[in-house]
């Protein structure tokens, strides 16, 4: 029924290899590519937040100074803690946001590839099998 030589098999698995593996640097050129996109835009939006970041400092300063001549320290307080309030409420979504995008990006590319994404996980099992295995028996 099967009559494939041991040629063949070779041959066939060489080529199954080959489309594997080319299809694994499809995969990761992909992710690479997304984790610089998204990188990128990480990066832009630390950009904007620091400049929002000097710009509250800024405002606080003129506030102290505003506030400097009498003494409502309390006045202070409650601004300092609404503006220290905006800073992180800012910067915590933009912090969500790029992990959400770079979650789903990678969600997609293993969806468009699942088998490569399931020989990509198998593989990396195998190899931390192996050196987990050889550590164990050469103690």
């Amino acid at each position: 029924m099967f009559n494939l030589s041991k040629k063949e098999v070779l041959n066939k698995t060489e080529e199954i290899t080959n489309q594997a593996e080319n299809a694994t640097a499809n995969i990761a050129e992909n992710i690479k590519s997304q984790v610089n996109d998204t990188s990128e835009k990480m990066i832009d939006k630390t950009d904007s937040a620091k400049q929002e970041a000097n710009q509250l400092v800024r405002s606080l300063k003129n506030l102290i100074n505003d506030y400097s001549s009498t003494s409502k320290v309390s006045d202070i307080k409650d601004q300092l803690t609404i503006k220290a309030s905006e800073l992180k409420s800012l910067v915590s979504d933009e912090v969500a946001i790029a992990y959400a995008n770079s979650k789903q990006k990678a969600n997609d590319t293993v969806k468009e590839n699942p088998l490569v994404a399931v020989a990509l996980v198998a593989g990396a099992g195998l190899i931390i099998g192996y050196i987990l295995g050889t550590k164990q028996t050469s103690k």
